[in-house]
């Protein structure tokens, strides 16, 4: 998730997203999709943008989708993330880190994502 949260006050998101690389992996698509109320289709265009960082342009020629929908669609997901960091108490940080060692942190995180869920379910 390559500076992710800081384009959420840039006004063209759609260029931040081509320009920056704007990405994520599945795990941080859905915690960014959580609870959201969306076509599946729109989804599945943020999944091809977000997930598997296809060209907006060819996404929106293959989906007819607008420059302004797709806009409002991905304004939408990552305000989302926002919030859904917040409720879980989680924190995003931009790591530049050795492929042995991102073994070991994304190891970490998944052991922490784990317990915070079992937390959370003893909770309820």
């Amino acid at each position: 998730m390559r500076s992710l949260l800081k384009h959420v006050e840039n006004p063209d998101i759609l260029e931040f997203a081509e320009g920056e690389g704007l990405s994520m992996n599945d795990k941080q698509f859905s915690l960014a999709v959580k609870g959201l109320r969306m076509k599946a289709k729109n989804r599945e265009i943020a999944h091809r943008i977000l997930v598997k960082e296809e060209s907006r342009k060819k996404v929106m020629s293959d989906t007819g989708i607008s420059n302004q929908q797709l806009s409002a669609t991905l304004n939408r997901i990552i305000k989302n993330l926002r919030e859904q960091l917040q409720k879980h108490d989680l924190v995003y940080q931009e790591y530049i880190l050795p492929e042995k060692l991102k073994l070991v942190i994304d190891a970490v995180e998944e052991e922490y994502l784990n317990q915070y869920v079992k937390e959370v379910k003893k909770k309820k």
